[in-house]
């Protein structure tokens, strides 16, 4: 209920009745606040009570003043003052109007800002997540062997990253404030985790992390059935052939989870064919003739996220190798994590890539 509501009639019983009630529950709501504040912070409320009893004091001095003007026969320079009062009341009203618009510009100012840095605080969120992981991981590596840690956090890491970055449906509608910040939000945070993850299989291992005390800055220890995961991955011994097992067992399960996308994104184009031989006249097509050309189609539109996935890789294998066994455990896991995400979440196999941090980075490099 507004000033005009009430000036134009447009106030019915009911929302009277409603808009009373809601100014009676502020009023004890702002009575009792003022109980509160005046255990917890009794100098302020006793400022704040002062001044307003200075504004009543003030005002029943007025209006003694203009009872007595009346009296004595200054009935005009009583008029005089109430106009006088009246204007001081409207500039005032004025005044308050010039306060709102402000507030209301300073509040759309926060927002418009608040929508450009919201990836900046996606980015912090997911270096919290960075140290959070590491705090975790380095806190059971002082006194444990960390293999089974390490199957543990890269799995649970990667299927929180999938089910993060889970191809979601187009929407068309237009957004609100908290929409648009959202969906920033979450791709900032989507493209934070990726590079954060990467950095921490990198640094899993490090003992000179500035930000973490001493006590976790140590060498950690992982082992399994005589096969030490912290020995540099190109050393040559009796374990190479485990070492070479882990690595072809990595690219075999990417290239797999590549090529069931490619036979996925081909069946939906078969089905297409498939319907518009069904619902149109025209040249007969045989089923192998359909199958090879959305095959085709299908390899073609993934011709472009394959070669940045065999250049990923690529740079990824040659980094890796420099490290400890121990990431390239974490790459196989992270191979059998993601081909159980395409297989339980099928709008993975048939979803175009997104433009994340990673691919943008590799096309720059490399101009791919």
């Amino acid at each position: 209920m507004t000033l005009k509501d009430i000036f134009t009639g447009q106030v019915g019983k009911n929302n009277m009745d409603r808009k009373v009630f809601q100014l009676l529950t502020t009023l004890i709501v702002v009575l009792a606040l003022f109980l509160v504040a005046g255990f917890l912070f009794p100098e302020a409320v006793s400022v704040i009570l002062n001044v307003v009893w200075i504004i009543l004091l003030a005002s029943a001095a007025v209006f003694f003043t203009l009872g007595i003007l009346v009296i004595i026969g200054m009935k005009r320079e009583a008029g005089r003052v109430l106009d006088l009062l009246l204007e001081g009341a409207l500039t005032f009203i004025d005044f308050l109007e010039f306060l709102k618009n402000v507030w209301k510009r300073f509040v759309d100012l926060l927002k418009e800002f608040l929508l450009f840095a919201s990836p900046i605080f996606a980015y912090i969120a997911a270096f919290l997540v960075y140290v959070l992981l590491l705090y975790i991981y380095k806190t059971v590596g002082k006194s444990h062997d960390v293999t089974i840690m390490t199957v543990i956090i890269t799995g649970a890491a990667m299927m929180g990253f999938g089910l993060l970055s889970k191809p979601q449906a187009e929407i068309t509608i237009e957004l609100t404030w908290k929409g648009q910040f959202q969906k920033r939000f979450k791709a900032g945070f989507i493209d934070g985790i990726e590079v954060i993850l990467f950095i921490f299989f990198l640094t899993m291992d490090s003992t000179d992390l500035f930000f973490l005390p001493t006590d976790l800055n140590i060498p950690l220890k992982a082992e399994f059935s005589g096969y030490d995961l912290m020995v540099r991955s190109f050393v040559y011994d009796e374990h190479v052939i485990t070492t070479l097992a882990l690595i072809v067992t990595t690219i075999s399960l990417e290239v797999l989870r590549n090529i069931i996308k490619i036979f996925a994104s081909a069946r939906k184009y078969y089905l297409n064919f498939s319907h518009e031989l069904e619902n149109f006249m025209g040249a007969k097509r045989t089923t192998m003739e359909m199958l090879k050309e959305a095959i085709r189609k299908s390899f073609n539109d993934a011709k472009r996220d394959l070669i940045k996935f065999v250049t990923f890789n690529t740079v990824l294998f040659a980094v890796f190798l420099l490290f400890p066994r121990l990431k390239l455990l974490t790459l196989a896991v992270a191979s059998v994590t993601n081909l159980g995400l395409d297989l339980s979440i099928r709008s993975r196999l048939t979803a175009r890539k997104g433009n994340d941090l990673i691919a943008r980075i590799l096309q720059k490099i490399f101009k791919l």
